[in-house]
């Protein structure tokens, strides 16, 4: 009889086929299992460190400022106007019913009583005189207003508000700043602070003469007050922490880590601006 060679091949090269796909299918578990014991660390690796950034970070007050104009109420109320609310006027510019402009300035609609109390020049020279009532209304959130006219004189215009005196003794008399409303941004200087009695809270004024929108019509307005403006190293502030009372960061580079100390220059509740003699 003759042998049956080709039956004994094909049985030779399954065996060697399936001996081959064990050896593939162990391989695999075994890398699967480094994938997903290395995975988490590298994971974990990445949420740990952060890439050092060059950027920006504002030093500023949240502030509820209270507006002082320079102004004058027009007698009569009739609404019947020549001119449209905001518009400037010369002096004698008829402006109702053949009542004439006593100077020039700008036309604003409405009155709440305080444009005396609250003259601009009078609280920058002289701020002791208007405590009391400056201090009564930081705390009111609105002032209501009637039907009237203004004539609203010249450019410089003030804000007072009430602020932390921590915060307060921070600022200096002359100091120039940046007032913030709605994305819209002016400069200014600060005027005065005056600490209250028996609280833990001061008053300051900011002067401007650059315009801001709403300041003809509103006398209370929310507004961000910007001290300063710092450049430098910015990371997130979590990944700063504190050995022996001062502050450190971990540098790793080429797979080594080292503690880094490091100068906090400003922070806020998400970043931290930092100065190092390791960071160039």
């Amino acid at each position: 009889m003759i042998p049956k060679y080709g039956t004994k091949t094909q049985t030779f090269s399954k065996k060697r086929r399936k001996k081959k796909f064990n050896k593939v299918f162990i391989l695999l578990i075994v890398l699967v299992y480094i994938v997903s014991r290395t995975t988490p660390i590298l994971t974990e690796n990445a949420k740990d460190f952060h890439t050092i950034t060059y950027g920006t970070l504002e030093d500023s007050i949240s502030f509820k400022g209270i507006i002082l104009r320079d102004e004058t109420v027009l007698s009569g109320n009739n609404r019947s106007v020549l001119v449209e609310s905001g518009e400037r006027v010369a002096k004698g510019q008829g402006i109702t019913n053949g009542l004439q402009s006593p100077s020039p300035g700008v036309i604003a609609l409405n009155t709440d009583g305080l444009e005396e109390q609250l003259n601009f020049y009078e609280i920058l020279q002289n701020p002791e005189k208007k405590l009391e009532i400056l201090d009564n209304l930081a705390d009111k959130e609105h002032i209501e207003a009637v039907d009237g006219i203004r004539l609203v004189k010249g450019y410089h215009w003030g804000l007072v508000g009430k602020i932390p005196r921590a915060e307060a003794k921070e600022l200096q008399v002359g100091q120039s700043i940046h007032i913030e409303s709605e994305e819209e941004r002016v400069r200014g200087k600060v005027a005065w602070a005056q600490e209250i009695e028996d609280t833990e809270s001061s008053l300051v004024m900011v002067r401007s003469k650059e315009f801001l929108e709403g300041i003809y019509k509103n006398r209370k307005m929310d507004l961000t007050l910007i001290k300063r403006e710092v450049e430098g190293l910015v990371v997130p502030v979590d990944t700063v922490y504190y050995k022996d009372g001062d502050p450190h960061v971990t540098k790793r580079q080429l797979e080594k880590s080292s503690e880094v100390p490091v100068n906090i220059i400003l922070k806020d509740e998400q970043r931290a601006i930092l100065s190092s003699d390791e960071f160039t």
